[in-house]
C-alpha cells in the first residue's frame, strides 16, 4: 500500500483518505529535542517504536491532539509563534525548494486539518500506514 492515511467509520468503511507524506516528513525534520512539544507528531517518525505492523491508529482525542500539533507547526513556520530552540528558518531550508515553498506547506497543512476535522466531527478512526 505504501504510506497512506484513512479515516474509517465503525463498520471499517473508508470515508476519506490521503497520503500522510507531510506528516511523516514533518516528524523527521522537527528538532528531536522538542519531543515534549509535539509528542504525537514525532511518534510518526519512521524509526518510532509507536509503529505496530507499520500502522498507527488514532481515535478522536489523539486526532484532535495531532491536529493541534500541526496547527502549531504552521504558526511556528509562519513566525506567528516562537518556541525556544526552534529555528523556523532552518526548518524551512530543509522543507522548501524552488518548486515547494511555504505556501505549499500551508496548503498541505490545510488539507491535513480538513481531513482531521472531518474525522473528528464524524467520529471516525484514523489509520496511518507506512
Amino acid at each position: 500500500m505504501g504510506r497512506w492515511m484513512r479515516a474509517l467509520n465503525k463498520k471499517e468503511e473508508v470515508i476519506s483518505e490521503m497520503a500522510p507524506n507531510f506528516l511523516i516528513y514533518c516528524s523527521r525534520h522537527l528538532p528531536k529535542h522538542i519531543i515534549d512539544e509535539f509528542p504525537i507528531l514525532l511518534s510518526l517518525d519512521l524509526n518510532s517504536d509507536k509503529w505496530i505492523d507499520e500502522l498507527q491508529t488514532y481515535e478522536h482525542d489523539k486526532i484532535s491532539e495531532l491536529r493541534n500539533e500541526i496547527e502549531r507547526v504552521r504558526r511556528i513556520l509562519n513566525k506567528e509563534e516562537f518556541v525556544t530552540k526552534v529555528d523556523s528558518e532552518k526548518i524551512l531550508k530543509f522543507w522548501t525548494t524552488d518548486d515547494y515553498d511555504l505556501k505549499d506547506i500551508n496548503n498541505d497543512i490545510d488539507n491535513l486539518i480538513s481531513f482531521f476535522k472531518e474525522s473528528i466531527e464524524q467520529g471516525l478512526e484514523v489509520k496511518i500506514y507506512l
